[in-house]
């Protein structure tokens, strides 16, 4: 329907003055949709220049349009035809996949750079550590989720944890399943530690 009136606002108008209420239009929208586009987080369009451009199709539509309803019937039957020819096209054409604002691409380089974070803490454990100070770092990690840590440091708990198991397994297998068939306590020293005197 908005092509329609385009294409008929041409013709009422002629192309020289179409054009020039084109540019008009466009020098004047253009800046403010930029100016909002840069001063909104979350802006509802991606492009001032597509803002400016769909607003002076728009005012140059109306005049068209209105030159279409003068047609009558015919004009409104040519009106909707255009209009049913684009609704198919839409149809046929696939949805282009939305881009994330700002600040959402802002927030997944952050949440990139703090992964980053967690696999070098997590690399360091990969492990130098000795089966007592993993179980250290085990009774931390409990007393971190009792405390109610945040999404972030959870994922980071379990991994940390996933490599304490693998240790403890790795070290003292016999030990470690005392541990796990005593119910995995959260201190697990008194299990995997060899007793005192041995």
């Amino acid at each position: 329907m908005g092509t329609t009136g385009v294409l008929a606002g041409v013709l009422l108008l002629g192309p020289l003055a179409a054009s020039i209420l084109l540019a008009v239009v466009f020098v004047l929208v253009w800046p403010v949709a930029a100016v909002i586009r840069h001063v909104v987080d979350d802006a509802p369009y991606e492009s001032a220049m597509v803002v400016a451009g769909a607003a002076a199709a728009g005012v140059l539509c109306l005049p068209g349009l209105v030159r279409l309803l003068a047609w009558g019937a015919l004009g409104v039957a040519v009106a909707l035809l255009v209009a049913g020819l684009f609704v198919l096209i839409d149809l046929v054409v696939p949805a282009r996949k939305p881009r994330k604002s700002r600040r959402q691409r802002k927030l997944e380089r952050l949440t990139e750079q703090e992964f980053l974070e967690d696999e070098h803490l997590i690399a360091s454990l990969q492990c130098p550590l000795s089966i007592e100070e993993l179980c250290g770092v085990w009774a931390e990690t409990s007393s971190t989720l009792a405390q109610g840590a945040d999404m972030r440091d959870r994922q980071a708990v379990a991994e940390v944890r996933r490599i304490c198991l693998d240790e403890f397994e790795r070290r003292n297998p016999d030990g470690f399943q005392r541990w796990i068939d005593a119910g995995a306590p959260a201190n697990p020293s008194s299990y995997l530690l060899p007793a005192r005197g041995d």
